[in-house]
């Protein structure tokens, strides 16, 4: 996958350089680094390299080593000293990565199965961690995962991907099968080409978490009843400095915000209760 995505970055950063858009090439490179190179693929790519196929493990450790190198000569005219730092303990030719060639797209990396496999993968599992955290489960406990594709090929993309699944998902068990039905007391997800059933009985007390919510929804009314009436009062408004006041307001949205969550977990823990 990251060798893929290393071409579509390369291309679009040469593109956006020619055209003088350089902060748009910083903006596109920052995301490339930090979402996909360091939240995805280093994580990913730790399976293979503890893993106990040395084949494997060479070809990973030369897939990270040409990302680093060519996003290094990608990055150099926005940080040419620490690049030039980290370049020099590469293995390298040429004096300087101030000389080295700039990077070329190779069209025959460029692979759209990659991508979508990718997205997907990326998208369940961030459902998962989502679930998990909204519902007070812990990160690595073994939950059930259930996934229900909607079409043969969805389901054989899964099972290309199964792998990730099973470590980054942490299932007790993990189903992938078109004539699932959905658990009772699940949470359910629908995604791209998939319905997500997460079952929690036995995982959350629900009606210790319904009372839970309910008094975190009960103290966010207040919080969001006291600003409003701050807000509505004219001396305040008035006589407040400018920054004060627009504090307030920011309060009170995230407070909102908050809430809103709050009522939206309250109904599928009331879903779960009946």
């Amino acid at each position: 996958m990251d060798l893929a995505k290393l071409q579509k970055t390369i291309a679009d950063v040469t593109r956006l350089m020619d055209r003088y858009e350089f902060g748009e090439a910083g903006k596109m490179l920052y995301n490339f680094i930090w979402d996909d190179v360091c939240d995805w693929y280093i994580e990913m790519a730790k399976l293979p390299l503890y893993g106990d196929v040395e084949e494997d493990k060479q070809t990973t450790r030369s897939v990270l080593a040409h990302v680093l190198d060519q996003t290094l000569r990608l990055l150099h005219p926005f940080m040419p000293f620490i690049t030039e730092e980290i370049w020099q303990h590469l293995p390298h030719t040429g004096d300087s990565i101030t000389i080295a060639e700039w990077p070329k797209a190779q069209a025959t990396w460029l692979d759209e199965e990659a991508f979508t496999d990718m997205e997907l993968y990326q998208s369940i599992i961030r459902t998962v961690r989502n679930t998990r955290r909204e519902m007070d489960v812990a990160p690595r406990k073994p939950i059930p995962l259930h996934i229900k594709p909607n079409s043969e090929a969805s389901a054989e993309q899964l099972q290309r991907g199964v792998h990730y699944l099973e470590h980054f998902c942490s299932p007790e068990e993990l189903k992938i099968d078109r004539s699932l039905v959905a658990p009772e007391q699940s949470i359910s997800h629908v995604l791209s080409g998939l319905e997500l059933y997460i079952p929690l009985a036995g995982l959350i007390n629900v009606s210790e978490e319904l009372a839970r919510l309910q008094g975190e929804k009960k103290k966010l009314d207040g919080e969001v009843k006291r600003l409003e009436g701050k807000l509505t009062n004219e001396k305040f408004v008035s006589n407040a400095p400018e920054q004060v006041v627009a504090a307030e307001r920011e309060k009170k949205a995230d407070y909102e915000m908050k809430r809103e969550k709050v009522i939206e977990r309250l109904k599928e823990i009331e879903k779960l209760a009946q």
